[in-house]
């Protein structure tokens, strides 16, 4: 398979300009991210499908270069991410990257990141080709083919455990969002691992968590987002949005760190994640009262006092102990701020439900 992969990439012209399809784009969107770790989820998908568009290859050593030429060498995963793109690039045994990984294994790198570039350039054929350079790589040039496919509700209810990527985006187009799932789990005589995967989101259906299984993505979990509609949020936000207020415990706490670190402010958002929480403040499961309770630092986070009426509320009421303590918690910390949110009730009648504010 290498090989054949690097005779295709020798025989491609290098100055063309690729088309990228939806699953190229799935990898380009990790490629560029800003978190280093699905920057690293990229590097490794690269190296498990070994694409044959030589511009993901491209893009994989632009990445490279410009992490070094302006990226955190102090953030702790940067020896990481750059050592797995240095190895994937390996992996194409294109030795169009041999300038470019010689230039790039400086000297003042730490001995884990010399290690694996060295490595990577001895993986590299020995033509004499045409040297790769970074300041020539125009990113905005790639060519995105526009999927045809629409997602829907009964086609994203259609996704099934154990179904590949492909499929998924046979059924559902281009995600909305892309990027990694953090998966941990305790086995015995190991202690904890944990799993960096794939996850895709789709706006207003939901996302889902695919693993690497011997020579392809395969679909582990998926997960339903709330049905109240998110698309008039911005489409910044929408993403993590839709994983602030899914049905996965696991990924509302990862998201909730995420808004957390930028922090959210959004208001639009921010009523979003207000209203989930109250609209499921009678939760008597631990695992997503503790899920709530990270939505609520989410609030607090954003300092908008719109939330402490709404926050100091919930706090007084009969509720799972983590909801009220840290709905207590925030609305303290939070200046009261006109006008103040007002949760949406669904009120149930016999056989239809109206929706009113508080």
């Amino acid at each position: 398979m290498k090989k054949l992969l690097t005779l295709l990439l020798v025989l491609l012209p290098f100055a063309i300009q690729a088309d990228f399809d939806t699953k190229d784009t799935i990898y380009v969107d990790l490629l560029t991210s800003k978190n280093l770790q699905e920057v690293k989820l990229g590097a490794k998908a690269l190296h498990h499908s070994l694409p044959e568009n030589v511009q993901l290859w491209d893009l994989a050593a632009f990445t490279l270069w410009s992490m070094n030429q302006n990226g955190d060498k102090e953030d702790d995963e940067f020896d990481d991410t750059i050592s797995w793109l240095a190895k994937a690039i390996g992996e194409s045994q294109n030795a169009r990257y041999r300038t470019l990984l010689t230039e790039q294994n400086s000297n003042e790198a730490s001995r884990k990141v010399k290690k694996y570039f060295k490595s990577a350039i001895r993986n590299l054929t020995k033509e004499d080709l045409p040297q790769f350079r970074a300041q020539e790589f125009n990113l905005e040039a790639i060519n995105v083919i526009n999927a045809t496919t629409t997602p829907t509700l009964k086609k994203f209810d259609q996704i099934a455990q154990g179904d590949s990527l492909d499929s998924v985006i046979e059924k559902l187009g281009k995600p909305d969002g892309v990027g990694q799932y953090i998966r941990s789990y305790r086995r015995p005589f190991i202690g904890r691992q944990t799993f960096q995967n794939l996850r895709l989101s789709y706006i207003n259906l939901g996302s889902m968590e695919l693993k690497y299984e011997k020579t392809h993505w395969i679909v582990d979990l998926k997960s339903k987002q709330t049905s109240v509609d998110i698309s008039d949020i911005a489409p910044e936000y929408r993403d993590l949005l839709s994983r602030l207020v899914s049905n996965d415990v696991t990924q509302i706490r990862t998201a909730a760190r995420e808004a957390i670190k930028l922090p959210l402010t959004d208001t639009a958002t921010l009523d979003h994640v207000a209203q989930y929480i109250w609209d499921n403040q009678q939760t008597e499961d631990s695992d997503f009262a503790d899920s709530l309770a990270w939505l609520c630092k989410v609030l607090s986070k954003s300092q908008n006092g719109r939330y402490k009426e709404m926050l100091s509320t919930l706090a007084q009421k009969p509720l799972h102990s983590k909801i009220t303590r840290y709905a207590a918690n925030t609305a303290k910390v939070l200046n009261g701020t006109q006008p103040f949110f007002t949760p949406k009730v669904t009120i149930k009648e016999s056989k239809s439900s109206s929706t009113t504010n508080l």
